[in-house]
């Protein structure tokens, strides 16, 4: 079944399990983005499960296709196993949409699926082990640390877009950088009073497209970016600050006192590594992924 059986519409952004696209043929909703939705796909002819992101053109009319086209180009090129691979991309007349790897993630006891480091710590509901800190940190680090160095920072870096998988973790989203600068652009210019044309697709431009963004990544920006800032390399470095510290005490929100005086049993040596990890001024923190890595407690016995 195709795209125009299904009645598909400009209002309608949701795939429905059923429809093909070309030769990939949709089995299931996986999840929300910042800026699109997640499918799982299988193809057709060879049988293999890909994840499919779909970006409506109700989001990106301002945008012209070389803007998709240089963001699948981004994670393209990064060719490591700890990010996402992307190898195709396509367009419809409602959307666009780029093919990446699928994770298929882990299953707990009780048959619970576990596809990011998001779906851990809700399950877990709370602190997670040293150990499994220092494991899925550490191949984290590793992607983060390659994307930095071939100069690509992620803009919407947080715990659900770290895929769990058998290399460790894949980073995924990496190549939607520019889509969501645009979205943040578009939110500032509304701060500063600046109009925007309204369109039926988002009558409150700029933020309508921005606000998925900001509220799922926010808890997760460093100083710079709540005020307004395009993310650095250090950035993302504060941002693996506070998502260790979460993983350290199952809080989201950082405490007056170090770690281990909050909660009983953590090692103090995570003390100094956090207040390193979330220094206000940047040239406090650690200065790259492996400075990180190199610092981490821990992980010689992990």
């Amino acid at each position: 079944m195709n795209i125009s059986e299904m009645g598909f519409t400009d209002e309608l952004s949701s795939l429905q399990p059923g429809m093909n696209i070309g030769n990939l043929h949709v089995v299931s909703f996986i999840g929300k983005g910042a800026i699109g939705e997640v499918y799982l796909v299988q193809h057709e002819m060879l049988g293999e499960n890909f994840a499919l992101k779909v970006i409506p053109k109700s989001f990106s009319e301002d945008e012209t296709a070389e803007s998709i086209k240089k963001s699948a180009a981004v994670q393209a090129k990064l060719k490591h196993p700890n990010i996402i691979k992307i190898d195709d991309l396509g367009e419809e007349d409602m959307f666009y949409w780029l093919r990446m790897e699928y994770t298929e993630g882990e299953k707990t006891e009780d048959n619970t699926p576990i596809r990011s480091l998001e779906d851990l710590m809700l399950y877990n509901k709370g602190a997670l082990s040293e150990e499994e800190i220092c494991y899925y940190i550490y191949y984290l680090l590793l992607g983060l640390g390659h994307a930095h160095e071939q100069g690509v920072v992620h803009a919407d870096l947080k715990p659900a877009n770290i895929m769990i998988a058998e290399e460790g973790v894949k980073i995924a989203e990496l190549g939607v950088t520019e889509l969501i600068g645009h979205a943040w652009d578009d939110f500032h210019l509304l701060r500063f009073n600046q109009q925007l044309e309204p369109t039926r697709f988002d009558p409150l431009p700029g933020f309508s497209r921005a606000l998925p963004a900001l509220l799922s990544a926010f808890d997760y920006y460093s100083p710079e970016q709540r005020a307004g800032e395009a993310p650095d390399h250090l950035s993302n470095l504060y941002t693996v600050g506070l998502i260790v510290y979460r993983m350290l005490t199952g809080h989201h929100t950082l405490a007056v006192e170090p770690p281990s005086k909050s909660i009983e049993g953590i090692n103090p040596g995570w003390d100094a590594w956090i207040a390193k990890a979330v220094a206000y001024k940047k040239e406090e923190r650690f200065q790259s992924a492996l400075n990180m890595i190199e610092e981490m407690p821990g992980l010689e016995r992990s």
